[in-house]
């Protein structure tokens, strides 16, 4: 597979060892938070595809992903229609492919079958999990945004509202034109024949899907119906998408899709052409893969470059790709552009489009093994690059890693690590089906509200979980205390000695260092286990310091806390790394609290 772009979208051409296809495929991605979750899987589609002879393009639209724009430009679902019969203009082109099919799931689906009513030619569109009913998949995203927004409320996390008259999930919303022109869709009424042959895959055969089926039949298409029983496993949190073999094993029968024509786990990655690039306001963007083929990244270059500063290295979040939680590192990273800094977004092996050193990892191992000799790498690349410095940024677990490179690499001279939730990688917290227990003093606030009592005596809380997680978190703290007292008697290197040697290092090296949480992050806790509240025995260090900002959710899903994340970021750029000479005094900068309602 190659990185390509075309009309300021970003893509991947998956070409089959067959030098002349006769059949290509646009895969046309959901939206927002969706895309995240199914990202890995959708790349796995493209490669069996391929690997039986079908070229296949997948690609970002405008405003989301890697490509240009932004999501509250005008007109996002025009812009979205067109890229994806431009796209398919490109795969003709490129690939000179005679029979073009068009694939496309949820929203992505939705998209699909409208571009191919108003492109024509099209031979085969498969739609899983369509969106029918553009007004049905809004008050979807309302009901979604207002769960989550319920969620963090019960946690005492007060949020700035979003952008009004908007609509959206998990970090990513639509904008009023868009909600205009989308609440007049409704598949079941369409009255152009999108394809000759339809695929419609769903959880089942609903009366909705059977009135879609019959309306493309009346319309002279092929049209068959089939079950995508595997849904539950594939649109859930990143970290834990499963591929839905079952499903996507009949898309290719039905596609008609050749033998396998080769290996199916041998998928090489190449560089792409030196004229892909995307162009924004402030400078360019160019994919790039490294390490032989193990990499894949994208590089933003500034228009105008500050002089002697360093470049800027974003890892991955848990199973997301490199764009990150509501796209924050694509924005991070043009953001800084605009300040002359230019930055590396890359996959850590087996994430996003980089590729896996073992099919049988697991996300925890990937981690726990690789991920910061991965990121390492990519510190590498930078300095081959012309960046002899670097800093690191990361969100959860890309804070972890972020760290860990910061002490081993000695071109990494700043770290910013957001909402770190353990200093020592703890696999239980990111395994499928753990939950998201909230910090301990949200707990502490909990008790004293006679609302949270009435909620656990009446069964309305679990609180069995409740009591096994705070006697973890207390047995933790012991722990931690006993190893201080071990370590200072018998020198032995315990676990709280490992993380307390972390951050030694960290100060030895003299790299900047700024731990970032939310003010009521859980990964408080764990800096209180290890450096007292708010981490005030951190406040001896000269180049380490704790921030707490207020109105920051953990994902920054928020808005706010996106942006206020990226102030801070620059600030600590400005302050610390950049000049230093000017940072505040040690106390001051050892706990700075920054509340959003003081902005």
């Amino acid at each position: 597979m190659t990185p390509v772009t075309f009309d300021g979208c970003f893509g991947w051409l998956h070409r089959p060892a067959d030098a002349q296809p006769e059949t290509g495929v646009v895969l046309c991605n959901p939206f927002g938070y969706e895309a995240l979750c199914t990202y890995r899987g959708w790349r796995d589609l493209a490669d069996r595809l391929a690997a039986r002879g079908i070229a296949v393009l997948r690609f970002d639209y405008p405003g989301t992903g890697d490509s240009s724009a932004n999501e509250d430009d005008p007109q996002r679902l025009r812009a979205w229609l067109d890229s994806i019969k431009a796209a398919a203009l490109w795969l003709r082109a490129e690939t000179a492919v005679t029979r073009l099919s068009l694939c496309g799931l949820r929203l992505g689906a939705t998209l699909a079958a409208l571009a191919a009513e108003e492109m024509g030619g099209v031979d085969d569109l498969a739609l899983l999990m369509p969106v029918s009913s553009g007004k049905g998949y809004i008050r979807e995203l309302e009901l979604q945004h207002q769960s989550w927004l319920s969620a963090q409320h019960a946690l005492g996390l007060g949020l700035d509202a979003e952008t009004s008259h908007t609509v959206g999930a998990h970090g990513f919303r639509l904008y009023p034109d868009t909600l205009e022109t989308l609440a007049k869709v409704d598949l079941e009424r369409t009255m152009q024949c999108p394809a000759r042959r339809v695929l419609l895959q769903d959880l089942n055969e609903s009366a909705r899907l059977k009135r879609m089926a019959a309306r493309y039949q009346t319309l002279d298409a092929q049209t068959e119906l089939q079950f995508f029983g595997e849904y539950g496993k594939f649109l859930v949190n990143p970290s834990y998408s499963e591929t839905p073999q079952q499903a996507f094993a009949s898309v290719l029968e039905w596609l008609a899709a050749g033998a396998l024509t080769e290996r199916e786990t041998a998928v090489d990655m190449l560089a792409g052409a030196t004229t892909a690039r995307i162009d924004f306001a402030h400078g360019h963007e160019t994919p790039v893969v490294f390490e032989g083929g193990s990499y894949a990244g994208v590089f933003c270059q500034p228009l105008h470059a500050l002089e002697g500063a360093p470049a800027v290295l974003f890892v991955n979040t848990g199973g997301v790709h490199r764009i990150g939680d509501g796209r924050f590192t694509v924005l991070m990273a043009r953001y800084l552009a605009a300040r002359g800094i230019a930055s590396l977004r890359m996959d850590l092996s087996g994430l996003g489009d980089s590729v896996r050193r073992d099919a049988a990892l697991s996300l925890d191992q990937v981690y726990a093994q690789f991920a910061v000799a991965d990121a390492r790498a990519g510190v590498d690349w930078l300095m081959a690059a012309g960046h002899p410095k670097t800093v690191m940024f990361g969100v959860c677990t890309g804070a972890y890693v972020s760290l860990y490179t910061a002490r081993a690499h000695p071109a990494v001279v700043g770290c910013a690590a957001v909402n770190l939730p353990f200093f020592t990688w703890d696999s239980a917290r990111t395994r499928p089906g753990a939950r998201h227990v909230a910090a301990s003093v949200v707990y502490r606030r909990a008790m004293r509200n006679p609302r949270k009592w009435l909620r656990l005596l009446t069964g309305q809380a679990n609180g069995r979980m409740i009591a096994i997680e705070l006697a973890r978190r207390l047995g933790a703290r012991i722990s931690a205390r006993a190893g201080t007292a071990l370590e200072w008697l018998l020198g032995q290197r315990t676990p709280g000695g490992v993380v307390r040697g972390l951050m030694r290092d960290l100060e030895r090296k003299g790299v900047q260092t700024s731990l970032l949480y939310g003010s009521l992050d859980e990964g408080l806790d764990a800096l209180e286990i290890h450096f007292g509240p708010r981490g005030n025995r951190l406040s001896t260090l000269k180049n380490i310091d704790v921030t707490l900002i207020g109105k920051v959710d953990h994902a920054l899903f928020s808005r706010t806390a996106r942006n206020m994340v990226m102030a801070q970021f620059e600030q600590f750029l400005r302050e610390r790394v950049l000049n230093p000479r000017h940072s505040p005094a040690v106390p001051e900068r050892s706990l700075r609290v920054a509340h959003a309602q003081r902005r």
